[in-house]
């Protein structure tokens, strides 16, 4: 998983300004909080301004270096569904809680959503901000499924095979659902 299609999919939730009253986190514009905003400038050595006015270039540097890199490089590159699971929680639910998250269930993507969908629905703020969490999990899931597609069992390959040999050459197999996927090509001599 790389770190700009991550990003890709957090700020099709993170959407522009907001400044909702029953928001804890204050003003956000990209999800990135104001207080957030305020204290990546001070590091930089810049002044604090409205984060009505936050560049792409630093919601990028902020999400790189707040979200994506404290969270185990290893993941980024054997477990993307496993990454981005754990970046979206970090970035809607702060690092600490998807840390939270992994030490509690383990390293399965599935594992964690299941755990964040109980945490958010613990949340003071569900009734208010419930829909969207839950669709974007939903969406989520779909994305993280796509990353980590199941591996087909024996027994589903064995059904492939007509008198003794499979009818075509068998490229590649995978389970989508209840669905078996098959990429043929023409047999090797």
């Amino acid at each position: 998983m790389e770190f700009e299609r991550a990003l890709a999919f957090v700020l099709r939730w993170e959407g522009g300004y907001s400044d909702h009253p029953d928001d804890p986190g204050g003003a956000t514009n990209y999800g990135i909080t104001q207080a957030t905003y305020d204290a990546w400038r001070k590091r930089q050595g810049l002044p604090t301004r409205p984060v009505r006015e936050i560049s792409m270039d630093e919601v990028r540097a902020i999400y790189r270096t707040r979200y994506w890199e404290p969270l185990p490089a290893r993941y980024a590159e054997k477990d993307p569904a496993l990454a981005l699971a754990l970046f979206d929680y970090a970035v809607n639910s702060g690092l600490g809680a998807a840390k939270m998250a992994l030490a509690a269930v383990g390293e399965d993507w599935r594992r964690i959503v299941a755990y964040r969908l109980q945490h958010l629905a613990s949340l003071s703020t569900f009734p208010t901000f419930g829909r969207g969490w839950t669709r974007r999990v939903a969406a989520l899931i779909e994305e993280c499924a796509r990353l980590d597609p199941p591996k087909p069992s024996l027994e589903q390959v064995r059904r492939l095979i007509v008198d003794g040999r499979p009818p075509v050459h068998v490229e590649r197999a995978s389970v989508v659902g209840d669905k078996l996927y098959v990429r043929t090509g023409k047999e090797e001599a």
